[in-house]
Parts: C-alpha cells; structure tokens; sequence
C-alpha cells in the first residue's frame, strides 16, 4: 500500500469515524497499521474509536503507541489525559494536561480535563478556576454542566442552578440537566419546582437511574418514605453497582423502622465506594443509630474504620507550635453546621461564652449554604476559614500554617464532616465535642469531651478517644426569642397529653412498647405525635399499626405534622414528654424543657441514650431519672397523677436551666479548663 493510498484510507476512516460508523472506522485504522505500525494518525484514532467503545485500557495503549512516534503532539496528550480522567488516574492526567497548557496555554481541551482530574482529588477551587477559564473562550453545554456541578459541591448552588438553567435553553432535551435543576430545587425547598423539573426528566428518560435517585431524594424530603424506597429500589434495578441509590435507600428504610435492612443498604453502599468517606460515615452513622447493636459493636465497627484511615494517610509534624503552657491558646473548631441548625443551639452559647483573652477562636466552615446565624459566627470568631473545596491535605496545611493548638471537631459522622483531616492530625491535641454521641473511631483524636452522667460504668472502653468530663454538663442551651411558659394542658382539658417531637426515625419498637406501657396505666391519656414525616398517610398508618399492635386504640394518638409559627409553641399542647429509646432526646429534650415540660428518661447503657439524664441531673431533677423500664413507667404515671405538680414544675423548670445548663460564660470557662490541662498534657509528653 502506498503513502498515498494509506492517506486515503485515513480520511476514508474519519469520514466514516465522524458519522458515526465506528466499527468500519475502527477496521480500516487496524488494515492501515497492518501496512504502516508506526503511523501515529491511525493509532491515535483507533484509540479514540477503543475509548468510545468503552475499551478504556486498549484505548490507552493506542494512543501511547501514536505518542511513542509523535511525542509532542498536543491533541495526542490531551486526549490522553481524558482517558487517564476516565479510568481514575487523576494526578497523571493533572501532569499531562499541564504540560499540554504549558505549550499552549488557550488550549480549552486540555483545560477542561485538568478541571476534572483537579476535581477528582477533591481540589474544588483549583477545579473551577480551571473551567472558568476555559469558559472565557467556550461556552457550551458541557462547561456549563461542569463549572455547575462544582459548584453544586461548593455549595453555590444558587450559581449552580443559573448555570444549569442556561445550559437547559441550549440543550432543553438534556435529561441530566433537568434532574440537576430539580436537586437544587428540592435542597432549597422549592418542591413544586423540583417536581416540575425531574417530570420533565422523566419524559426524556423515563428509565433513568439518576433520575429515579432524583425523585427518592425528593421523596425522603417531603416525607414520602414509601416512595422514596420505591425510587431507590428502581434505581438499584438500574444500577446495583452504584452507592447513591443504595445509601438512598439505607436512609429512608430508617425512617419506617426497618433498621436491619438500613444497616444492611449503608454498609453495602461503604463496600461499593470504600474511597468515598461520605458513604463510609452514612454507614458510621447508621451504626451509632441503630437500636440492633451493643456498645461493644459499635465501637469495634467504628474502630475498624478509623485504624483503615489512619493507616492510609501520614500524620502531619508539629513543628512550629508554641509549646508555652501560659500563653493564649490557638482553638481551632470544625464544622459543616455553622448555620441555622440544631447543634448551634449547643455551640453558640460557647462561642459567645469563650474569654477571648484566653483563647484565641479560628472556624472551618465547611458549611454549604449560609445564614443569618453564619453570620453571627463570622463576626464571633479570631479567623474565618472555608474549607468546602479544600482538599484534605490543602485544609491540613491551612490549620498547620495557623498554628492551631487544639483542633475540635463538632460533627462526628454527621453529613459532610471532615474526619478524614482530622486522621491526618494536623494539630498537636484534637478533640470530638458536641455533635456526635459516640467514639469517631479515630486513635488520633485524643479525647472526647463529655460529662460524668452521659458516660455511665467503664465508658473509657467505649471510645477510640480519652473522655474528658467536664465538671458541667457537656454542653450549653441557647435558644432565640422563646415563647412564654404557658399551663399545662391538662388543667383545661381534664387529661393528661403525653408528648413526642422526635423524627419518625427515632421513634424504636422499644419506644413504641415503652409509651403504650404509659398510656395504658394513665386512664383517658393522649399521645399527641408530632413530626413532619406524618404528613405521608402511608407514614401515619404505619406508625398507628404499631400503636394499635401494642393494645393502644387509634383515638388516643393525636397526629400532627405542620409547625406553629413559632416551633416551640408546640410544647403547650403537652403535659409530659416521652423520652425515646435507646436514643435519648438530645435537643427536643431540652426545647421541652425550656418550655415548662418535665421528660422522664431512662440512663441507659451508652452516651447517646443518657443525654436526658445529664440534662435532668444538673438542672436539679434527678427523680426523673429511671434505671429500668418498670421505673420508668411507675414514674411517669405518678407524675402523670398529679397536675398541681405539673404546674409547679412548669415554673421551675426553665430558671433551674438558665443557672444550670443555659450558663455560658461556667461552661466556657469549664471547656477552656478543659483545653488548658490537655494542652499542659501534651506539653508535658514533649519534653
């Protein structure tokens, strides 16, 4: 075969290649390589056709033979560096897109794939520094779907949905695009648009697997439980190779009760993505939530996590650390809820409380949509750092390069937590406080804050951490604008109404035993239920079925599931609250409380069941504090019994916990004391 009739069968093969025939493309590249093996053109080629048939490894071998004959061709190693983006390999796709860039700096090609490899490695600022770049010169749907995407991970997403609305009048039968729009919607709250958009997704591809991801989301948000594990299951038949669906559907099997099965779906999705730190603490969470588990098996599943992490990654060297025991300490707190959320009302108090001549208070805000309350935090703080974006190493040289003496972690297994930096140990003493009732699992964060009540029997084999126990309860109330305590109900309605505010998830067969025990030992009582998620009528029989299973008849259960304007005044509807089980209340426990309303509780066997014993013991009332179920029971009727003392307590109660738990400077400075002899510890250990 001639030259000049290989260069014929080259354009007869990209003719073929560009309508789409990619098997006769592909057959006439491999009859040119017969005639002429090191003909870059054609390897390069075939590598293409390989690389949309989906034969990625073979794709990669061909054009590294086009590049062994042209070294220096540009389009050749950008369209490497895009195989290289597909199979994973980011920081070899990252070095060949910047030497790409180095010699052609316009080059949006190679732009776009350093973009991506940028974002695999988590490296969200670099990444839409990258894209946005390249949109100076390109605007097309691709780029737009791109930068908006980041966004959505950088928590933009108001940016993200303009991006992703301008993308959609390019492409309007882009399915993708719609069911982006609708995620957006539904995490603002807009469901009526977000239903309108993934309806739209739906008549472009109806069998989707992100689109049935999409509406189980949408689904587990507005309380369709139902539906929503229908929408995952639908997904998983799709796909069962993919982790979202299956965590999806670990979630909202949680909310019905099915904790056996939810367990099941969330350690499957951590197996499926075992990188993925987000799947892997979902898995964590469920864990620690679970009514199935012991102690001892809670620990060890997190331990285990923990020990694979830290073996994973490298510590960082403390250096540069003042090791002087009498200066101002450097505290550093870590969070994605510095906003309007309910483990504020716990760290405000403190971060308002903390003696700024003591100590000086730097934030990693990993927090995705700000606030009013963010705000608050902004102005309350030494040092403001967003960190979403920030790769672990990149938020480890940043809390390094602050001198950060203690580091706190406030978020344990909770969503978009940051526990991966904290395996890395970028400051000398670090902490677990506040926002998750367990051990993180991790053997380098030194201790866990606590309180002596909240930790019962030999609770130091409980945790990966030294507990620290306070000599004040282990945290601080604070609420805004609460209403005046009212009477309670039962002197105008001739009975008693017990109560319950807590998420359908939280609400155990043990618990479900436990109240109907109550209800039938209390004559004429009612249980008012209150919770967003009774708003699905499939949710409100379920939970009345267990009821009724248990001997309770369905005209004792008040249901209800829209807010007051203020949410607190829900409480003056109820004379008793019951705590749940084996949980405790957290902070419904305490917003009752507040409110005038006694929770009887029972100290159970770990610190996230004894939270409400705490809170009944340093405010005074530890005769509200059962050690077994009969005492409990016994001990809410007798309450239930007597209405001039559910008066009286409904005065007591909120003074005793505004000396007591509500005291934000004796907390700080007892935290404080706390950080200053674990810094006097370590100071000590490096001498």
């Amino acid at each position: 075969m001639t030259l000049k009739d290989r260069m014929s069968e080259l354009e007869t093969a990209k003719d073929r290649h560009q309508a789409g025939d990619i098997t006769a493309a592909a057959e006439i590249y491999r009859r040119i390589l017969d005639n002429d093996p090191q003909n870059p053109d054609a390897w390069h080629l075939l590598g293409l056709t390989e690389f949309a048939e989906g034969r990625i490894d073979s794709a990669e071998l061909c054009v590294r033979q086009a590049l062994e004959v042209r070294p220096d061709e540009r389009e050749f190693q950008s369209n490497l560096a895009a195989i290289l983006v597909n199979l994973n390999r980011a920081e070899e796709a990252e070095a060949l897109s910047r030497e790409v860039l180095d010699a052609d700096p316009g080059n949006t090609d190679a732009l776009c794939h350093l973009g991506t490899a940028l974002r695999q490695q988590n490296r969200l600022l670099e990444s839409l520094d990258t894209f946005q770049s390249a949109m100076k010169d390109r605007r097309d749907v691709e780029l737009l779907c791109n930068v908006g995407a980041i966004l959505v991970d950088l928590g933009r997403t108001a940016e993200a949905r303009e991006l992703f609305a301008e993308a959609s009048e390019l492409a309007p039968n882009l399915p993708e695009l719609h069911i982006n729009l609708g995620a957006i919607d539904c995490d603002h709250g807009d469901f009526n648009g977000a239903r309108e958009a993934l309806a739209r997704a739906e008549q472009l591809a109806p069998d989707s697997y992100d689109l049935f991801v999409g509406k189980g989301k949408m689904f587990l948000a507005t309380g369709q439980i139902l539906d929503a594990i229908e929408e995952f299951q639908k997904a998983i038949a799709v796909d069962s190779s993919a982790p979202s669906a299956v965590s999806g559907l670990g979630k909202a099997l949680s909310r019905v009760g099915c904790w056996e099965e939810s367990l099941e779906a969330h350690r499957l999705a951590a197996k499926l993505d075992p990188e993925n730190q987000k799947y892997q603490s979902s898995y964590l969470y469920s864990v620690s939530m679970s009514p199935l588990l012991s102690p001892d098996a809670v620990r060890g599943r997190h331990e285990s996590w923990g020990r694979n992490l830290e073996a994973s990654v490298t510590p960082v060297a403390h250096d540069n650390n003042n090791r002087a025991t009498d200066r101002k300490l450097r505290i550093g707190y870590v969070s994605p809820d510095f906003r309007r959320h309910a483990t504020m009302r716990f760290f405000v108090p403190l971060l308002n409380g903390h003696n700024r001549e003591a100590v000086e208070l730097f934030l990693y805000s990993e927090t995705a949509t700000e606030d009013d309350v963010t705000r608050q935090m902004q102005s309350g703080c030494d040092s403001w750092c967003p960190t979403r974006g920030l790769s672990d190493e990149g938020l480890c040289r940043q809390i390094s390069n602050d001198e950060i003496d203690i580091l706190v972690d406030i978020a344990g297994h909770t969503d978009n937590s940051r526990l991966s930096v904290f395996a890395r140990k970028p400051a000398p003493v670090q902490v677990s406080f506040l926002g998750y009732p367990n051990t993180t699992g991790l053997s380098r964060i030194d201790y866990f804050l606590t309180d002596s009540i909240r930790e019962p029997g030999d609770f130091a084999s409980q945790f990966t951490e030294t507990p620290w126990c306070l000599t004040s309860s282990a945290c601080c109330y604070a609420t805004e604008q609460s209403p005046e305590v009212s009477p309670p109900p039962c002197l105008e309605n001739g009975h008693i109404t017990f109560g319950s505010t807590y998420r359908i998830e939280k609400i155990s067969p043990q618990s479900i035993e436990l109240w109907a025990r109550v209800l039938k030992a209390v004559p004429d009582s009612q249980l008012l239920l209150f919770c967003d998620d009774l708003e699905s009528q499939s949710v409100r029989e379920s939970l009345k079925q267990q009821f009724t299973h248990q001997g309770i008849s369905t005209h004792q259960l008040k249901l209800g599931w829209v807010l007051p304007a203020q949410h607190l005044d829900i409480y003056s509807g109820i004379d008793i609250m019951l705590d749940v089980f084996p949980w405790g209340g957290g902070t419904i426990a305490y917003d009752a409380m507040w409110m005038g309303v006694p929770i009887p509780t029972i100290a159970g066997d770990r610190d996230a069941c004894r939270t409400t014993a705490s809170l009944m013991h340093h405010c005074g009332f530890p005769q509200f504090i059962a050690k077994e179920p009969g005492d409990y029971v016994g001990m809410v009727t007798e309450l239930a019994g007597s209405p001039e003392h559910l008066e009286k307590l409904r005065s007591d109660i909120r003074p005793a916990m505004q000396q007591a738990v509500c005291n934000r400077q004796q907390f700080a400075a007892d935290v404080e004391e706390a950080y200053r002899q674990m810094w006097g510890r370590y100071a000590a250990s490096q001498l």
